[in-house]
């Protein structure tokens, strides 16, 4: 699930796991080595990605490692009309074309 708009809470968490796991593995990192250098437990590391909860601070400081931190920064961002942003979104996904286009010759 890519589109977190309309996903419940538990399906957002697994996705979040399963990201940091994709973007460990991109930096070559074992659980056991991201575990030394953000000071968590294996055991911590593993039931995140595995889509359990977490506290923010294991969160921030995985992000910190994995040099993610900016992409984080964007969630307060003030000033943004998320509001408008959420509509846009919806709108778009409602428009999508269900079937494929009629060729006419």
């Amino acid at each position: 699930m890519e589109n977190w708009l309309f996903a419940t809470e538990k399906e957002i968490i697994d996705q979040i796991g399963q990201k940091l796991k994709q973007i460990r593995l991109q930096h070559n990192l074992t659980q056991k080595q991201l575990s030394l250098d953000t000071g968590l437990s294996v055991s911590t590391i593993s039931l995140i990605e595995q889509g359990n909860s977490t506290s923010l601070e294991s969160l921030i400081r995985i992000l910190i490692r994995l040099n993610r931190i900016k992409d984080f920064e964007s969630v307060f961002r003030v000033g943004e009309n998320l509001e408008l942003k959420m509509k846009f979104e919806k709108a778009r996904l409602k428009s999508e074309r269900k079937r494929a286009s009629r060729k006419v010759k």
